[in-house]
């Protein structure tokens, strides 16, 4: 159960996808609830989504997919955002009540009043009542389901996302050198990759208030998911950066992208568990973050200072420091390393941990 499921709409949109078509493959009779679903071969029950605003959109799959739920015939239910009840509930979008907290700095207990927050919470306060069982991908969401939600530890599983490791994997040197060439970017310069649309979240101000004080040597950064706006350009302008920011919007075939990077970076205020720094991982690229994103979990494993305490500028440039001052040998081991520890996030073993939880 999603709003919407199917490949190129987004993380969870994408992993929706991939659960339906792993298990259907494995003989189960998956059937999707969604508003929309890309998945033409599979059962599809419509919950509706209506309006325009968030407070409408909301509430009316929320009440649409429960009526789908009570007038199916389903063994078990996989509630994939906020719907209950379900027999187990994945939270994969920020929980709502610890981004109030991380991302707003100000105002957090009257902002939790307003109508479109008090929604959110109530449905997600609900969802997570009554749902049999949860999964969440990190131990970061574990802990804030703990904390805000008072539920016991026992109800809780953390399952890890999966990658494609035949679609996400390195890029011979060759093929860098060409693509490097395709983009009009010189062979000497170090390229950083952001990605992302929602900017604020990710952290996107920060990282270039840290790269604005980082001009010891060459270096691109490759914004994938968005195109900028004209405010946000002329910013970008004023910091001296405007030749060393490419955006390049929406990038379909993203893996060229990461294995292209000498270093990913997503700064972000909250992700629960980014896709983006597995799959970057997976092409062979170490990953910059911090610990408000779950997969930071897993980049502590290639390095521990790959992942920043907070995402201000400071500990950004520390790190970026730290990163462009090794030698190319140990660049390259960060990499490997990277690389070998996504393998160990197959999708087959997301989806045979998931089934356990599932039956």
């Amino acid at each position: 159960m999603r709003r919407e499921c199917g490949p190129g709409l987004g993380g969870a949109e994408a992993y929706c996808a991939n659960v339906c078509t792993w298990l259907t493959e494995m003989g189960h009779n998956v059937t999707v609830v969604a508003d929309k679903s890309l998945l033409p071969g599979l059962p599809f029950f419509r919950a509706p989504v209506w309006g325009r605003g968030s407070i409408l959109k909301n509430l009316s799959f929320f009440l649409n997919a429960r009526q789908v739920l009570k007038a199916g015939d389903f063994e078990k239910s996989y509630g994939l955002s906020r719907v209950a009840p379900v027999d187990v509930l994945r939270i994969s979008d920020p929980l709502h009540a610890a981004w109030l907290d991380l991302g707003y700095q100000k105002s957090t207990k009257f902002r939790r009043l307003r109508p479109r927050h008090r929604l959110l919470l109530w449905m997600e306060a609900r969802a997570i009542k009554e749902a049999k069982a949860i999964v969440t991908n990190s131990q970061l969401v574990k802990g804030q389901v703990q904390r805000y939600y008072s539920t016991c530890a026992e109800k809780v599983t953390v399952i890890y996302n999966g990658v494609d490791l035949k679609r996400f994997r390195p890029m011979t040197h060759e093929d860098r050198v060409l693509a490097k060439k395709s983009l009009g970017i010189s062979d000497d310069a170090t390229i950083f990759v952001f990605a992302g649309s929602d900017l604020r979240r990710k952290g996107l101000s920060q990282l270039l208030s840290a790269l604005a004080q980082f001009r010891e040597q060459p270096f691109m950064l490759l914004v994938a998911g968005s195109r900028g706006n004209r405010e946000l350009k002329k910013r970008i302008e004023g910091m001296g950066l405007g030749q060393r920011v490419k955006w390049l919007g929406y990038v379909k075939d993203i893996e060229r992208l990461y294995a292209l990077a000498d270093l990913f970076i997503l700064p972000t205020h909250y992700d629960p568990f980014a896709n983006t720094t597995l799959e970057a991982m997976a092409c062979g690229t170490p990953v910059l973050t911090t610990r408000q994103n779950g997969a930071g979990e897993i980049v502590e494993q290639v390095a521990h200072w790959l992942v920043v305490e907070r995402p201000c500028h400071k500990n950004i440039i520390e790190a970026l420091n730290a990163f462009t001052t090794l030698p190319a040998q140990e660049r390259r081991l960060l990499g490997e390393k990277a690389r070998l520890v996504a393998q160990k996030f197959s999708w087959h073993r997301h989806i045979e941990n998931l089934i356990t939880v599932l039956l």
